[in-house]
Order: C-alpha cells, then structure tokens, then sequence
C-alpha cells in the first residue's frame, strides 16, 4: 500500500533565512511528553497565550537548563502545510525568548528551533516590539504534529536591545531620530505570545527520511557544483523579459529530481524542485511527490 503524504505546492521562500537545528542534535523525555495536556489547533486559528513561572515544568530541567513554563499544542496533519508564525510581546521592559520543538506523532524530534531563530520587530501600529518566527511545516505520513514552547536558561541570561521610545515616534512622524540609547529588556519566564495557524505551501517535510530511510548528510562537493549549475540556470532563464520556460529546461528538472532521488539525495530534489517552482514549473514537484509516495 503506498504511504500517503500530506503536503501542498511550494512555499517559494522556504523557512525564512535559518535553517532549524537538526533532529539528531536534540531529545526529549518521551514519557513526560505523553503525560503532557496538549491543546488542539484547529486551522485557521488564533491563540494568545500568557506564561509566568508558576507554570513551570520539572522535565524540561535537563535540557533547557530551567524549569521552564511551556506551550504545547497538538496539530493535524491531514491538511497540508501548516505556517505558525510566533510573536512573543515586549512588555513592562521584559520578554519572554522561545524555543520551539516539533514532535511527529510518535514524539519523535522533528526539528528545533532555537531562538536565534526570532527576529526583534520594532514597534509599529497596534504592535509592540516583539521577536517574531515563522515556521513552515509539512507532515508526511503523520497522524498529528506536536508543537512545544519554553525558554531556556541561556536565554534567560541574556538581553534584547530595543530602539528607544523617542526613536520609533521620530521614524513614525518622519523626523531624525534623537541620539538616545537604546533600551536593553530583561529575558524572562513572563510572556505574551500570540501564535497564528494557518494552511500555506512549504518544504520543511517533517517525517519523509522515515518514509525513504535516508540519513541526513552534509552536502557533497558535486552536490554544491549541482545546485550552483541549477542557479545559474534560473538566474540565465528568468533574465528573459517574461519569456516562456522552454520544454528542455523542464525536462532537465525532470531528469535531474529523478537521479536525486535514486542516490536518496533528498535536499538535492527539493532543491530542484525549489528552482523549478521558481520558473513556474510544476512538473517536477508532482514527479517528486509520486516518486515518494510509491516508497
């Protein structure tokens, strides 16, 4: 019987410019996941949530460093590409710094996201300064995801600098900015996060090495040659004024996703089909996912 994959077209930017941190370099209690209540997501939705550290959880000691308070949340996977986008409020000059994990549905580390990942959005319109991610997740062959939340202790033991008051009302009222320091907030197990779902396109394919049994690897030498060829071509064909992609470029694709595939070069074919999309071709993303759901 072939595995079903759940996923939809292309997300074109992928997971904005950082990579998460590989699976292999992190784990998690399994038990005390299982034990956890995790609330469920219906998408599209909306959830504002507020932490403090009488919500603190023992078992996330051992790898966060802290008791850390937590959010957890259980996911369909039925529905394609999930986009959370995570923005955690600052406010009364402290700001709580997530973490995030994503379990398959065996609560199987799928990716970590740690908080390099979260960028500090100024202050603008209704919204305070915040740091912000976004994250672009497609189930394969998965029953739920799960998504858990915390900080760590390292966080903690730092501070995010923010433009001072003065500074954004000047940038608002078109005037220059006066020469005032900026303002360095307090990490903290105090938080307000708003946290948004929705369906979207990506590529972030959270349980595909398990279908294909692929181990990750850094990328070859030729592999780098390979790609840097397939860019090249992009940047030749698209410097065409809205020209149309002829059928030998599709082709190419093809045949390229294709051999990716028989070496079991995962990020190769999703490199290429990264590339495709680009130039408007769709061929080759239905000839990746028909070549792995006969896996």
């Amino acid at each position: 019987m072939k595995k079903r994959i759940f996923l939809t077209a292309l997300f074109a930017a992928t997971l904005l410019t950082t990579r998460p941190i590989l699976a292999e370099e992190f784990s998690l209690p399994a038990k005390s996941l299982t034990q956890l209540h995790w609330q469920d997501v219906v998408l599209p939705q909306q959830v504002k949530i507020e932490l403090n550290a009488v919500q603190k959880q023992v078992f996330m000691l051992p790898f966060a460093g802290i008791e850390s308070p937590i959010i957890a949340y259980r996911l369909p996977a039925n529905q394609g590409t999930i986009e959370i986008e995570i923005e955690s409020a600052v406010q009364n000059q402290q700001v709580f710094v997530p973490n995030v994990v994503v379990l398959d549905s065996q609560f199987n580390v799928a990716a970590h996201y740690d908080s390099s990942y979260f960028k500090l959005q100024e202050e603008r319109g209704l919204k305070p300064n915040r740091l912000v991610a976004t994250l672009n997740l497609t189930p394969v062959n998965q029953g739920t995801l799960y998504l858990l939340i915390y900080t760590t202790k390292a966080d903690l033991a730092k501070q995010t600098l923010v433009p001072h008051p003065s500074k954004l009302f000047a940038k608002a009222t078109g005037k220059q900015p006066p020469a005032i320091a900026d303002i360095q907030v307090a990490h903290s197990l105090n938080g307000k996060l708003t946290i948004n779902f929705q369906s979207a396109n990506g590529t972030n394919f959270i349980g595909l090495n398990q279908i294909l049994g692929v181990e990750k690897k850094a990328p070859t030498a030729s592999t780098v040659i390979a790609n840097q060829t397939t860019t090249q071509s992009s940047q030749n064909i698209t410097n065409g004024n809205n020209a149309k992609v002829e059928k030998e470029t599709e082709a190419y694709f093809n045949q390229a996703v294709l051999k990716a595939l028989k070496q079991k070069d995962i990020n190769r074919a999703l490199n290429l089909v990264n590339e495709a999309e680009k130039l408007g071709l769709t061929t080759p993303r239905k000839l990746f996912l028909q070549k792995v759901s006969a896996k």
